[in-house]
């Protein structure tokens, strides 16, 4: 008993402790993914629950919006038409419900602007009756006399909008600006027939910041700019949805100094906001996408998407689609094989061709004309698109192709149209009337790291069911 007593006590030995040592480690490790996980997933919840209130806010405005008559312009009427001869010429066939159609998406193109860049100033600064930002608008006519850039298309001063945009839809950003309250009242204060121009809205009491804020600006944040201009800062008829103190500064903030609030996810990134994502692909609609059988469709008998705003299909109708057919108008040269008509369209608001049909008209009963011959229209294609607000992710990456920021000095309204459709794809595009992206091994390259990066993006379109109309 004594030697037992006696014996020393067995310690742990070196392995042992390293075996322990490890196990706590892989424990450690354990929960630490855990931890991880669970943030990654609350922050994709509090983007998610971010997308949804602005899906419905948007969604309610754009409803109001459809109860406001569309009345169509002289211009609208003339790219309407189908001319049997000479381009711009009689004799015509007029087509009024088509330029009722045409009024609809230019006032819902003024109303709900997605975009904007600045428009650089003269060596002297911004003249007076100058307008320093462009919401995507091309001038219209397309050459040739009386060029502008009001609205609605071709009329006269002051119209009801300008740049793309109505008054009422840029007061909120040219507010933000730090404008005058006169520059951003959506009237003609000093009756020199233009509205909220710089002069009404900057003077020498600030013009410096204006001029500070206008040089930050960056385009990565100008959708979620826009965005929250309709929102928060609505001004005329349609007025806000939203007040500022709504949204927490985890939600909004100035992420590159412009003075211009951004809504932005869970990681610090500015949303971005597309009117139009006609060609962007989701469960909600096709978009760009060559599915099994070469085209967005799997075949003549599947149900072909329709556009919202253009239930009666007018703007796909080959009498007037079509360049065989139509010669007009004017200062619009028709591009085979659509119509001046049609290219006019496609220069103020998105395509009416297929883009994937560039290559010819094979496999044409995958597309959404069913033709099987070129004779049949195979290259035409009416959009169902619902407005999208998307999130880059937790890689903050956008999976969508963008313009880089700052803007280049090169890049035009056509480009920020192209743009705007949302392509998981090359902004690169091959030659009218198709804008195709382009098929070349180093696009295809870019295109492939695109729908990479859109692997974990967080849009209104993946949280959302089928429907919805033109929300």
């Amino acid at each position: 008993m004594a030697d037992a007593r006696k014996r020393p006590t067995r310690g742990f030995t070196l392995i042992e402790l390293a075996v322990v040592m490890v196990i706590i480690g892989i424990l450690i490790s354990f929960i630490l993914v855990a931890a991880q996980g669970g943030i990654r997933r609350a922050e994709e919840r509090a983007t998610q629950s971010l997308l949804l209130k602005l899906d419905t806010g948007l969604a309610e405005r754009i409803e109001a919006f459809l109860s406001m008559p569309a009345e169509p312009t002289a211009a609208h009427e003339a790219m309407a038409n189908v001319y049997l001869s000479t381009a711009g010429s009689a004799p015509f066939v007029q087509g009024p419900q088509r330029a009722l159609v045409i009024a609809q998406f230019d006032m819902m193109r003024a109303e709900f602007p997605d975009v904007f860049a600045v428009v650089p100033a003269g060596s002297g600064g911004y003249a007076a009756d100058a307008y320093p930002l462009n919401f995507a608008a091309q001038q219209y006519p397309n050459g040739g006399g009386n060029l502008n850039y009001l609205l609605p298309l071709g009329t006269a001063a002051p119209g009801t909008g300008i740049n793309g945009a109505s008054y009422a839809a840029a007061a909120g950003v040219y507010k933000n600006l730090g404008y005058l309250p006169k520059g951003y009242d959506t009237v003609d204060n000093d009756g020199d027939g233009w509205v909220d121009e710089y002069g009404e809205g900057v003077d020498g009491t600030n013009s410096a910041i204006v001029t500070q804020r206008l040089a930050s600006h960056q385009h990565k944040t100008a959708r979620s700019e826009m965005l929250y201009a309709i929102l928060v800062e609505g001004q005329g008829p349609l007025g806000s949805v939203f007040a500022a103190d709504e949204f927490t500064d985890k939600e909004v903030r100035d992420t590159d100094g412009d003075g211009l609030p951004e809504f932005i996810d869970a990681w610090g990134e500015p949303l971005q906001f597309y009117r139009w994502p006609i060609l962007f692909h989701s469960d909600l609609q096709k978009g760009y996408f060559a599915g099994p059988t070469g085209g967005p469709y799997n075949g003549p008998i599947e149900a072909r998407e329709q556009d919202p705003l253009d239930p009666n299909q007018q703007l796909v109708a080959p009498a007037w689609w079509s360049s065989g057919t139509n010669l007009g108008p004017g200062t619009y040269a028709s591009s085979d094989p659509i119509s001046g008509g049609a290219v006019a369209f496609q220069t103020h608001f998105h395509v009416l061709v297929e883009p994937l049909s560039s290559g010819g008209p094979s496999a044409t009963q995958s597309f959404w004309s069913r033709g099987t011959t070129a004779s049949s229209f195979p290259e035409r294609r009416a959009y169902f698109s619902k407005f999208l607000i998307v999130s880059p992710g937790v890689d903050q990456l956008l999976g969508i192709a963008q313009l880089p920021s700052p803007l280049p000095s090169t890049a035009t309204a056509g480009d920020l149209i192209i743009e705007n459709q949302a392509a998981q794809a090359t902004l690169n595009r091959g030659a009218a009337p198709y804008l195709a992206p382009l098929t070349d091994a180093a696009n295809n390259a870019i295109t492939t790291q695109l729908q990479e990066a859109g692997l974990d993006d967080v849009t209104n379109h993946s949280i959302l069911s089928a429907g919805g109309g033109v929300q």
